[in-house]
């Protein structure tokens, strides 16, 4: 709850709203990160709910509104998630990735080699 004398309120919010732990740890991040990729996610959001409108799929302003702001809150929440799992391992991450190309080079020099 406290952190260098300083209660992190933002948190217990944050963790609300999104369902997610804080990212980096700093309230000012951790705000303006989601915000950001939701900002990014409008003109991709607003195609489709357009796409859905013209092929007659929905109808109605309030059906539109809540399939645009699920499709941007929902890739923001998608992302968050990654980038949360990707700070929590990625050690694992780097090790999977150097192993798997030390056995791509092996392959290939077998290949090559025959």
């Amino acid at each position: 709850m406290f952190k260098g004398g300083v209660i992190i309120w933002y948190k217990y919010i944050y963790e609300f709203l999104f369902q997610t732990e804080p990212l980096f740890n700093n309230a000012l991040l951790d705000w303006v990160f989601p915000a950001f990729i939701v900002w990014l996610l409008y003109d991709f959001a607003f195609g489709i709910v357009g796409g859905l409108y013209k092929s007659g799929v929905i109808s109605g302003r309030d059906l539109g509104s809540i399939i645009h702001w699920g499709i941007r809150y929902g890739i923001m929440w998608l992302t968050v998630q990654t980038l949360v799992f990707i700070r929590d391992n990625w050690i694992y991450i780097i090790l999977v990735s150097v192993g798997a190309l030390i056995i791509v080079i092996l392959i290939a020099l077998l290949i090559r080699k025959e």
